[in-house]
Formats: C-alpha cells, sequence, structure tokens
C-alpha cells in the first residue's frame, strides 16, 4: 500500500500532538487500534480525597453506598500496526496511590512515540462522602452524588456535575458545563467557549463564559454573581442576597427574583423583568429596550444608551419609591405604585410629555419639560429622554 503524507503548516499543532498523544488521525497511521479494560479498587476511608488525572480521556465519577474505590479504566492506543497498539495498551498500568487520606488515580504509560496515541478513560465508583478532584486535558467529566467538595477542569470537553452536597469548582477551556441539584458555600462554574446551564443550586455561585449563553434556574441561599461575553442570560425561580448580571452582547430575561440589590447590564441586548423584588435595582443596557413588569423596589435605576425604557410597578412597591429612569434615544413609560407621593421631574429633548396623574406644577410649563409634586410624600421620579416621548401613569 502506498502512504500518503501530509503537511502541517502550524509548528505549535506539530509540537501539541506530540507532547499530549492526542487521539488525532492523520492520514492512515491511526487505523490500526487496540482497546483494553483494567478493574481495580481499594478501601477508602469517608471524607477521603480522590484525585483523577488523564490527558486524553473522560472521567466519570460516582457517589454510592460503598467502601471502596472502584476504577474501571478504558485504554485505547492507535498506531502504525495492531501489533504496536496492543503491545504499547498492555504497557500501560493504572496505579491507585494512596498517600493519608489522598488516594491518586493516574497512568504510567510508555515514551511518548511519534504516529502513537493513548487515550485513558475512567468511570470509578466512590464513597458518597468523599471528596473529589478531576482533570483531562481532552475529555468530559461527569460528577454525581458527591457529599463532599467536587473540582473538575477540561481543557477541552463539556462537564456535568449533579446532586452534589458541598462547594464545587468546574472550569472547561471548550464546552458547555450543566450542574443541577448542588448544595455548597462556594459554587464556580466557568467556560471559556461554552453554554451554562445551572438548575437547583443552593449557595453562592459565581459563573462565567467568555462565549456561550447562562442559564439558571431554581437559586437561593446567597450571592448570584454571572458573566459572559457574548450570549444571552436567562434567570428565573431564584431568591438570593445579591444578583451582579451582566452580559456583553446579548439579552438578560428574568423571571420571578428577589433579593435586596438587583444589578443587570447588557452591552449590547434588551432586558425583560417579570415579577421581581428587591430593595434596590439597577438595570441598565447600552444598547436595548428595557422591560420591567411586576417590579417591586424602593430604588431603581434604569438607562438606556439606546432604546425604550418601560416600567410598571407592582402594587407592592413603596409609594415613596425613587426612580432615576433614563434613555438617550427612545420613550419612556412609567407606571407609578398605587398612591405614589413625591416630586416629579419629566425631560425630553426632542418629544411629547403625557400625564394619567394628577401632578401639582412647579417652575415654568414647558412641552419639554414637567417638574411638580404628586401628593405629600419623599418619594422622586426622575424621567428624561433625549430623543422621545415621556408617559407617567
Amino acid at each position: 500500500m502506498k502512504e500518503k503524507y501530509y503537511s502541517i503548516p502550524a509548528l505549535a499543532f506539530c509540537l501539541l500532538l506530540i507532547v499530549t498523544g492526542c487521539d488525532i488521525q492523520l492520514g492512515n497511521w491511526g487505523r490500526a487500534k487496540y482497546e483494553r479494560t483494567v478493574q481495580k479498587h481499594v478501601p477508602l476511608d469517608t471524607g477521603s480525597t480522590v484525585v483523577v488525572q488523564t490527558s486524553s480521556g473522560s472521567i466519570t465519577v460516582t457517589g454510592a453506598d460503598v467502601t471502596d474505590c472502584n476504577v474501571v479504566a478504558e485504554i485505547r492506543v492507535r498506531a502504525l500496526t495492531e501489533e504496536e497498539a496492543k503491545e504499547t495498551a498492555e504497557q500501560v498500568k493504572i496505579v491507585l496511590e494512596q498517600v493519608g487520606n489522598t488516594l491518586t488515580v493516574k497512568a504510567e504509560k510508555p515514551p511518548k512515540k511519534l504516529k502513537r496515541s493513548i487515550a485513558i478513560s475512567y468511570d470509578i465508583t466512590v464513597p458518597k462522602q468523599t471528596n473529589v478532584e478531576c482533570a483531562s486535558s481532552y475529555g468530559a467529566i461527569k460528577l454525581n452524588g458527591i457529599d463532599g467538595n467536587a473540582k473538575g477542569k477540561t481543557s477541552s470537553g463539556s462537564i456535568s456535575a449533579e446532586d452534589i452536597q458541598g462547594s464545587a469548582h468546574l472550569d472547561t477551556s471548550y464546552g458547555s458545563v450543566i450542574c443541577k441539584n448542588i448544595t455548597g458555600d462556594n459554587i464556580k462554574v466557568k467556560s471559556s467557549s461554552g453554554a451554562i446551564t445551572a438548575e437547583n443550586i443552593r449557595g453562592s455561585a459565581d459563573m462565567d463564559t467568555s462565549y456561550g449563553s447562562i442559564t439558571c434556574r431554581d437559586i437561593s441561599g446567597g450571592d448570584l454573581k454571572l458573566r459572559t461575553s457574548s450570549g444571552k442570560i436567562k434567570l428565573s425561580k431564584a431568591s438570593c442576597t445579591d444578583y451582579d448580571v451582566h452580559t456583553s452582547y446579548g439579552s438578560i430575561r428574568a423571571d420571578e427574583l428577589t433579593s435586596k440589590l438587583l444589578k443587570l447590564h447588557s452591552g449590547s441586548g434588551g432586558i425583560d423583568v417579570t415579577q421581581a423584588s428587591a430593595d434596590s435595582a439597577d438595570i441598565s443596557t447600552s444598547y436595548g429596550r428595557i422591560t420591567c413588569r411586576q417590579l417591586t423596589t424602593a430604588n431603581l435605576t434604569a438607562k438606556s444608551g439606546s432604546g425604550n425604557i418601560n416600567i410598571a410597578c407592582s402594587d407592592s412597591t413603596s409609594p415613596e419609591i425613587s426612580a432615576n429612569v433614563v434613555t438617550s434615544y427612545g420613550s419612556v413609560d412609567f407606571e407609578a405604585p398605587p398612591d405614589f407621593a413625591g416630586s416629579v421631574d419629566m425631560a425630553t429633548s426632542y418629544g411629547s410629555i403625557s400625564t394619567e396623574l394628577p401632578i401639582t406644577i412647579s417652575g415654568q410649563i414647558s412641552k419639554k419639560k414637567l417638574t411638580g409634586t404628586i401628593g405629600r410624600g419623599n418619594g422622586k421620579l426622575y424621567l428624561k429622554t433625549s430623543s422621545g416621548s415621556i408617559k407617567i401613569r
């Protein structure tokens, strides 16, 4: 058979293949493969830490009602010939090394060689009350049923964590992250490129992705910080102390929230809030519309660089609300809470001003500016647009 040769212009990519032994086929060399399964187990005390590492392959760790750490390792080798692939696979040793309360699961492999790759995936069962630390350069990570701290990091692959009772740190450079039913003091989720999905989280959480959406549902018990450089954010049924939600490019949708501080910002995208309650709300977008329905707050700041702003306060909103609502290009529609009492200041450079509420006007009467009071109270409404109409009701 005539061999085919392929040139790869990127020297860095070639070096990556040599160093990592990544399971990538070039020409015909990777057609010969051999797979081997190794099973090992060792007694493991409650509260121990299990550390698992692989350069290429997936890692699954499951907590169960057992007293041992049970390891199933799938060894996959690709080489020029089947004989070489089998010989290489037989040289791989799976080692369970225990020092104190830490058990390390690792592989001892033969020296690296051109046109050969070794991938090792682990499926591990541990006692439920175990701390887990997993790392893979190329492969997915799955964690389930752990009553302890859980750490998962992969350079390329998805991460899923479910039913974790402890702090969780999940980090992938390229891949999505899904986490469900996690209770812990410190929950951190990061993806450099991939979506993040979280559901039923109890505890302070920090979730960050550079490129991807973030979807959170049923979050409570602490502060919540969400960040994406490019992607939309959806947040629903959450009760946290403080929210800090930011997207550079994308929309934000928030439903059924309670908090002390609600901070939502989009660099470019609309913001839609329904049924939210906060002592203070700071909502802003550089380019996009802001819509709030059934909003309950004592202090409101809503700003848009370009877009309409529609605010509808709930019946539970304080009649002495302080609201600062400003857009550079767009209309402002503000529905005040029942029995609002306080000062009103409305101004537009190009547009009209209208009110459905009785206002005692002070100062000069103008089509572009209106100041006055409604009732007797300490509330403050400041509504302004550079180009658009303003309506209060």
